[in-house]
């Protein structure tokens, strides 16, 4: 499984040391980088796209998430890819869908600054034209 350890782009002190966040607020919370496990992706799958992942603390969790596509091989790849991810302590598993459209993310990023989590697509210049769209599902490792 290939894990990719994601970074904010922005000023801001990028050192991790202090308690500052990225704009200098003093005493406010350094942000921390978000973990990409995986970007799946369904055609006509339906959903929301949305910046905040959903925690997904449990099977049932996971499977309650998956439940709400139309597409049943992306339920099922969700189901499937949450039970091979390793969380590591400290960490909790967590979906977002981060694009529908004709393109496919080529990664996300995201940011984990206190109880406030963020995630985003980077998506490729459009290129294609689509018949449908395609659902693109991030599961990431926030920090706990």
């Amino acid at each position: 499984m290939l894990v990719l350890l994601l970074t904010a782009s922005g000023c801001g002190d990028d050192t991790g040391e202090g308690g500052d966040a990225p704009g200098g607020v003093p005493g406010a919370p350094a942000s921390t980088a978000i973990e990409e496990v995986a970007v799946l992706t369904g055609t006509s799958a339906g959903g929301h796209v949305t910046t905040e992942p959903t925690l997904l603390p449990d099977e049932p969790a996971v499977r309650a998430y998956a439940d709400q596509f139309r597409n049943d091989r992306l339920q099922g790849e969700i189901v499937r890819a949450a039970r091979r991810t390793d969380v590591p302590e400290g960490r909790r598993l967590a979906a977002a869908v981060v694009a529908i459209g004709c393109e496919v993310p080529t990664r996300v990023t995201g940011t984990a600054t206190g109880d406030q989590l963020t995630v985003r697509a980077v998506l490729p210049s459009p290129t294609k034209q689509c018949f449908a769209p395609i659902t693109s599902v991030a599961l990431v490792l926030v920090p706990a």
